[in-house]
């Protein structure tokens, strides 16, 4: 496939093309209503990262909107190796997403036909060191989180406006990206990220209840810290001016693993630099990960 692997491959239902031949119908409910569900996570070394994890938890999003997965977790897996071993590099970013299908144009689910199966790897180069040696600066936005109970946050779908607004808004206010507030005007999460404060020898992040996606780093994570002796972790209902104060602030994700957080609206975290809770904690994941790649075994 020459150079065309450089931009990535995409398998749409079992068929592996191009990226820039990967086509789904204008009538897919996932492009007219945003009706799928997804899930996103990296190789390394040739192995893939939480795998287990991220079926299951595809699997939970596409329950609660009622989307059936047309492919079982083998085929899912197979598919997916058979994709990488096509790009053929290293290191790859993953993105399954799974629509309701095609069919006429109403919002009456029972309109979509079969599931739609799509699968994109391309390249990953890693983040910008910078990211992680001097740190981001993050804006509080203005645009409110969806409330729980209007829209379950631990729903992976392709309606993401929400998010994207307040990401739009912070780069349009020169920030690297943005915390979302609830009703209550307490931090619930970024608009891709978890986020974790440290007080004195205390990490804190939001709880459930917040209105937020339990991250799957944040699980990790939260596990990490739990079975260390060094610091105490409390799920708390936090708010801008608790971040202001913290000692150290950082942010978690799939896609950015643990990134510390030197300013916050303007504010600066500490000494504005990436604190040693944060180094500790990240060294701490990064072992932990290449020992989980090396146990799962999901080599291509």
């Amino acid at each position: 496939m020459g150079g065309e692997t450089m931009k990535g491959l995409v398998s749409i239902n079992g068929e592996i093309v191009g990226a820039h031949k990967a086509h789904i119908s204008v009538f897919d409910r996932g492009f007219l209503f945003g009706d799928s569900v997804y899930e996103v996570t990296h190789t390394y070394g040739r192995r893939i990262f939480l795998w287990k994890e991220r079926w299951e938890r595809m699997q939970h999003s596409a329950r609660c909107i009622g989307i059936s997965l047309p492919w079982d977790e083998g085929r899912f897996l197979a598919e997916t190796l058979r994709v990488l071993k096509a790009l053929d590099v290293e290191d790859a970013y993953i993105r399954w997403v799974v629509t309701r299908g095609e069919g006429e144009i109403g919002l009456d689910p029972s309109l979509g036909g079969r599931g739609n199966v799509v699968i994109f790897v391309r390249p990953f180069e890693g983040n910008p060191s910078w990211w992680y040696g001097k740190g981001v600066s993050l804006l509080i936005s203005g645009v409110q989180r969806n409330a729980v109970d209007a829209l379950d946050p631990n729903i992976k779908s392709g309606n993401y406006l929400n998010n994207m607004m307040a990401f739009k808004e912070a780069l349009e206010k020169g920030f690297f990206d943005a915390i979302m507030l609830n009703a209550q005007g307490a931090v619930t999460e970024g608009t891709t990220f978890n986020v974790w404060v440290v007080q004195g020898e205390t990490i804190l992040t939001p709880p459930p209840e917040s209105g937020l996606l339990l991250g799957i780093i944040r699980q990790k994570l939260g596990a990490l810290i739990r079975e260390g002796e060094a610091f105490e972790l409390r799920e708390q209902s936090l708010r801008p001016e608790d971040i202001f104060k913290a000692r150290e602030c950082f942010i978690t994700s799939s896609s950015k693993e643990l990134v510390p957080v030197t300013a916050v609206d303007g504010h600066k975290i500490g000494d504005g630099r990436p604190g040693p809770v944060y180094q500790k904690l990240h060294t701490q994941f990064q072992k932990w990960r290449d020992r989980r790649l090396k146990e799962d075994d999901l080599a291509y």
